[in-house]
């Protein structure tokens, strides 16, 4: 079954041409394994300690199980930090935003349903069995908690608003990543061509990003083999990273009207000073635009063929990867003019050149635009969350007097003054502030995901 997981992954070296070779008799099974249950993935903000709770679940017909809790601890969790697992994998592409804990692996639990009875339910009643099997056994899944249901045969493989639905005797890391990534709310990545179809029941251009690990299952996946049994999965686009608020404030740039040129650093090799996306407006829609981006031959994007430049057209919240059309290689556009813009791309080394010409000027926020009567907090660099103005006043005052509320004590050199404690809206955030200010944060931050204005 794990095989069969693998198939579709674009990998290199001789062992990726034999796993390639096997895949074409399997193909439209193995694409099933990485379509997410599709709800709206609206673009939310994702920061700090996730917690997951893994609940591991058997069918009352089949008492196997494919793994031990402590094998699915280290695979999602820090607990397996080093090993090449999910907690690695989201702390790289995040740059330390999302890191995997506080979580558990629970089971193996016998649900009181056959397989054959689970596999003629609904996908969302199978996901409750497991759910009520594991609180019968004494867990329930904390407050805050994303939830991933891994049973002992193959039933289902899907992910959607916090909710992960696997097959344990398959798991592999560029399905799993997929689906986590599903649960942290992205949706699926496209292309511009029509003709592809990845499988009868996907859409025109869907899984033809592979550079863009929402295209799972047709991603360079770097290398087989290792701790947990195939590929290593591809990074994000910067379409996608920008969504979940991994991108820094001061790293994305909007081209102005005229003509303008821009220097690109990459996700996989930041040069620590230029833009790592550019925003293209197409006419004053401002969920209507383009980016474009540099992507390195490095880390999680190792197993692309070669350093890129990359376009994407965002509308309405997905990105679709702008491809050449003509009939032969079907390469990413190095250049385009289309709805009254220009744009062409040169690589230098460890930097590419942008030049725009855009007909336009629109202050694009990107997908994390706040909604009517709020504002980024902008406690730091990466802080999207959306509050009252007034509050993001509070947050500038309070920074600007961090030094001066700190005093070397008990808990460190950062210790706050009397009267004062941590802010914590983020893992790390140290500035002393009152009482009251540290529980408005935590409001805010639960508050976010209804304050982002979705398209």
């Amino acid at each position: 079954m794990r095989g069969k997981r693998e198939q579709g992954i674009r990998t290199y070296g001789d062992r990726g041409r034999r796993v390639r070779a096997r895949a074409a008799a399997l193909l439209a099974v193995v694409v099933m394994a990485f379509c997410g249950l599709q709800q709206s993935a609206q673009a939310v903000p994702v920061r700090g300690y996730t917690g997951w709770s893994i609940l591991m679940c058997k069918v009352s017909d089949n008492a196997s199980e494919p793994h031990t809790a402590g094998w699915l601890r280290n695979f999602f969790t820090d607990s397996g930090a080093g090993t090449g697992g999910m907690y690695d994998y989201f702390n790289s592409i995040s740059a330390g935003a999302v890191q995997i804990r506080n979580s558990n692996a629970a089971g193996w639990y016998t649900m009181p349903y056959t397989l054959a009875q689970e596999q003629g339910r609904d996908r969302w009643t199978r996901f409750q069995d497991c759910v009520n099997a594991a609180k019968a056994g004494g867990y329930t899944v904390p407050a805050g908690h994303r939830t991933i249901v891994v049973t002992n045969v193959g039933i289902d493989w899907w992910g959607a608003g916090g909710a992960i639905y696997l097959d344990g005797t398959g798991l592999g890391s560029v399905s799993v990543a997929h689906e986590m990534l599903h649960g942290y709310g992205l949706g699926h990545s496209f292309s511009n061509d029509t003709s592809y179809r990845n499988a009868p029941w996907s859409a025109p251009g869907e899984y033809d990003d592979p550079w863009d690990e929402m295209s799972a299952a047709n991603v360079y996946g770097s290398g087989t083999g290792g701790t947990y049994g195939n590929a290593q999965p591809v990074g994000l686009v910067g379409y996608q990273l920008d969504k979940l608020g991994w991108v820094d404030h001061g790293r994305v740039a909007v081209a102005p009207a005229g003509w303008s040129s821009h220097t690109l650093t990459s996700f996989q090799s930041d040069d620590g000073s230029h833009p790592k996306l550019l925003r293209v407006p197409i006419g004053s829609d401002p969920f209507h635009y383009y980016t474009v981006e540099f992507t390195r031959k490095l880390g999680y994007s190792a197993g692309i063929p070669n350093d890129v430049v990359l376009i994407h057209e965002i509308v309405n919240g997905t990105p679709y990867l702008q491809r050449t059309l003509d009939g032969g290689a079907r390469l990413p556009v190095t250049s385009l003019n289309a709805n009254g813009d220009s744009i062409s791309t040169s690589i230098s080394g460890g930097t590419a050149t942008v030049t725009v010409y855009s007909a336009t000027s629109v202050a694009i926020y990107g997908p994390n635009t706040c909604v009517s009567g709020y504002v980024w907090r902008d406690g730091d660099f990466r802080d999207y969350t959306c509050v009252a103005p007034a509050t993001r006043s509070q947050a500038a005052a309070d920074n600007a007097a961090r030094y001066s509320r700190w005093v070397s004590g008990p808990y460190g050199p950062h210790t706050c003054i009397s009267g004062y404690v941590w802010r914590e809206a983020w893992p790390g955030d140290d500035v002393c502030v009152t009482p009251a200010v540290r529980s408005q944060a935590s409001a805010d931050n639960a508050a976010a995901p209804s304050r982002v204005l979705h398209p």
